[in-house]
């Protein structure tokens, strides 16, 4: 009893920084902005007690909607058409390819670059004067495409810069699931006429279906908080085709001094984040216990 005690008391201290980290950067901070979301705060007078204001005014601001729109535009564009690519790439590395060490490395390679290091890269590279792309464009007789000044095009312009960039984490997270497939199980499937397709539906997916849960959650969650891109590439623009949640908040706390329907906004996209976090995994574990 003692040896148990003694350990949870040396787990308790050895955990203790981080959870006085995770106090002091994240829980008191979301606490405070809670407690602002029902004021009207402008940095320069005292907090004034408003209520639920902010939150019908976010609710009724067509800037608002339309940043809601283009955020879960984003977060599900790139999730669909990312995870379908990474799982893909995931199987083509699984087969043993010569070279495929090399080649895993330059696809992960985005993934050490930050997101502004990302933007200014892929802004140059979209310039419609200057930019290699629209250079080899004009030589094979396409033309100029405005990919960042077009609303059409500017926030589909964006996601290809995040899958490029993710792709590579996701895709190793993939594989390695893939490798924890029974060799026996596809095999067994192959010889009783499983065609490729069935075995990658009825064998492979669900053998990867913790893998791919984690994948869709962690992707969808960090499109919901883009706000990088947007901001160094387009700012918001054009006709505010890229403006998002996150955008949408620096924009009301920074530039309109608006700090009260900034905090809402953050509350609002916390919990949003949160109930994607929480919700698969209760269903998950529901599915589970309903299981056995």
């Amino acid at each position: 009893m003692d040896l148990e005690r003694n350990q949870r008391r040396a787990g308790r201290w050895l955990i203790s920084p981080a959870l006085i980290a995770l106090l002091v950067t994240t829980l008191v901070p979301l606490a405070f902005a809670g407690v602002l979301s029902f004021t009207s705060y402008d940095l320069l007078s005292s907090p004034r007690f408003v209520g639920f204001d902010n939150y019908v005014q976010l609710f009724t601001d067509p800037r608002f909607a339309k940043a809601i729109g283009n955020t879960v535009y984003f977060a599900l564009g790139q999730v669909a058409i990312g995870v379908v690519v990474a799982l893909l790439v995931a199987m083509l590395f699984n087969r043993q390819l010569h070279g495929g060490t090399a080649m895993r490395t330059l696809i992960y390679l985005p993934q050490a670059m930050s997101y502004v290091t990302v933007a200014l890269l892929w802004s140059f590279l979209y310039d419609p004067y200057v930019g290699p792309i629209n250079q080899i464009l004009k030589a094979i007789g396409i033309g100029q495409v405005n990919f960042l000044t077009d609303p059409n095009l500017a926030m589909t312009s964006i996601m290809a810069i995040s899958l490029w960039r993710n792709l590579g984490y996701f895709m190793i997270i993939l594989l390695a699931g893939l490798k924890a497939i029974p060799p026996e199980l596809p095999e067994a499937a192959q010889v009783d006429g499983a065609n490729w397709l069935q075995r990658l539906v009825h064998v492979t997916v669900p053998q990867l279906a913790s893998p791919l849960l984690f994948v869709v959650v962690t992707w969808l969650m960090g499109g919901l908080q883009m706000f990088t891109q947007s901001y160094v590439m387009t700012q918001g623009g054009p006709v505010s085709s890229t403006r998002t949640i996150v955008y949408d908040m620096y924009e009301s706390a920074f530039l309109r001094l608006e700090v009260g329907k900034a905090s809402a906004i953050a509350v609002l996209l916390f919990l949003a984040v949160l109930l994607l976090a929480v919700v698969p995994r209760l269903v998950a574990a529901l599915r589970h216990r309903s299981i056995a």
